[in-house]
């Protein structure tokens, strides 16, 4: 699994199109912590680069100057665990630059997996999704694991996705729909992110 992940596993961070509580398509905003603690499951689990992919310049911005605190010569001797984190980011103003740049890395598109908190019909398990990374025979095809922001990925960027895997449940199970407090899942995606990483290349 080891090989597989340093060379051609990715993730993203959508932050357009989303989607807010009513179901109207929104851009989200780009959150610092979003930025740190990503990355740094991103490097524990070997993924190659994280792609922050947002169309709004004043947040390009934003990121530019927190990455580039990250790239100071103080960060680098006080912070060097951070730094090499955060060296995985990178800034996108949407898919299509996304898809652009594992193109030019691999020759070819990358197999586009959406994670989301509801369940599809065509939803895959973890562990049936790592058997299938781990398989020999699988063809050489980059990944990237596709995560949302908001109240989740607006059906508009369904025709880009390939795969998508099971929602992350608790010990409660999924919801049920009626106000109980079973079935929590409203995880940050910060955890998220951790748990799949976990999921399908942790030891």
């Amino acid at each position: 699994m080891g090989t597989l992940v340093s060379n051609s596993v990715y993730i993203a961070l959508l932050h357009y199109p989303m989607v807010n509580r009513n179901g109207a398509l929104v851009t989200t905003a780009v959150t610092n912590m979003d930025l740190h603690d990503i990355a740094r499951s991103a490097r524990t689990f070997g993924v190659k680069k994280y792609f922050v992919v947002t169309p709004i310049e004043d947040q390009h911005e934003l990121v530019t100057r927190i990455l580039s605190h990250w790239q100071s010569e103080h960060s680098r001797q006080y912070h060097p665990d951070r730094v090499e984190a955060v060296s995985l980011v990178q800034l996108a103003r949407n898919f299509d630059e996304v898809k652009a740049v594992i193109r030019a890395e691999h020759g070819c598109d990358p197999e586009v997996v959406m994670t989301d908190a509801k369940l599809f019909s065509n939803s895959v398990s973890y562990a049936d999704y790592r058997r299938e990374l781990a398989d020999p025979a699988r063809a050489a095809k980059p990944i990237i694991l596709v995560f949302g922001t908001g109240w989740g990925i607006s059906q508009t960027f369904y025709p880009e996705v390939h795969r998508i895997l099971a929602p992350v449940y608790g010990p409660e199970g999924p919801p049920r729909g009626d106000g109980s407090p079973e079935g929590y899942n409203h995880l940050s995606v910060r955890s998220a992110v951790a748990i799949i990483l976990d999921r399908l290349f942790g030891q």
